[in-house]
């Protein structure tokens, strides 16, 4: 074989071995996402892939490390999503921000597995896989917070707001809404239109409640009285 044989055969084996380790992805995917990590079996992952046991292994070391290369994409893949329709840095009112969050919600009402199986991570932990997802967790939680804190941001606050705190406050109130319908999709089987609607609702109520209050003006005034 010439030099020039060998470098076009090079890529062919390249382009099959990642077709090769790109089903077995898919495969662990489906069944880890139906069966969690404990339930899931290698045997139905080689046989939905269409390989051997011998294959899956020459591909990753052992079922732990199968489960870290399906974590890792469904991070990616929830990453490339949102890369699709970044957030505009002049246009964020409470139209955008709710938008923004309904992308995470969409995502997951059409990759269940996806959804599943961080949700199955963040629920149990499984070393190094805990590790790993606590990290793209809070890299993932630091990104969904540019759209609040880019409103905050050009919002007159209050004095004496902790900024800071507002943003937590909220995010925390978000994330608890989000999985909230999410989980009514998968386990209570709402249909997803509806829990979008809901969710949609309580997302747009809780950012009217954090920039208002819940006090009317004169019961604000009666209460800072009776403090003084």
């Amino acid at each position: 074989m010439t030099g020039a044989q060998s470098r076009e055969v090079e890529p062919q084996q390249e382009n099959k071995s990642n077709d090769s380790r790109s089903k077995i992805i898919e495969a662990a995917l489906q069944e880890f996402g139906e069966h969690g990590y404990d339930g899931a079996s290698t045997n139905q992952i080689c046989q939905a892939a269409g390989i051997s046991k011998g294959l899956l292994y020459h591909y990753f070391k052992s079922k732990e490390n199968l489960f870290l290369a399906v974590c890792s994409k469904c991070v990616e893949d929830l990453e490339k999503d949102f890369a699709k329709e970044p957030l505009k840095n002049g246009n964020v009112d409470i139209n955008a921000l709710s938008q923004f969050y309904r992308r995470q919600a969409n995502f997951f009402s059409s990759h269940p597995n996806h959804y599943r199986i961080l949700s199955y991570i963040l629920g149990n932990p499984c070393e190094p896989v805990e590790s790993y997802i606590s990290e793209k967790r809070k890299e993932y939680k630091d990104e969904a917070s540019i759209a609040l804190r880019l409103f905050l941001s050009r919002s007159a606050i209050r004095p004496g707001v902790d900024k800071e705190m507002a943003l937590e406050l909220t995010l925390e109130i978000i994330d608890s809404i989000l999985s909230k319908y999410i989980h009514a999709v998968y386990q209570q089987h709402m249909s997803i239109d509806l829990a979008m609607e809901m969710m949609e609702r309580d997302l747009r109520a809780s950012v009217d409640i954090m920039l208002n209050g819940i006090l009317q003006k004169e019961e604000k005034e009666r209460h800072y009285e009776n403090e003084l």
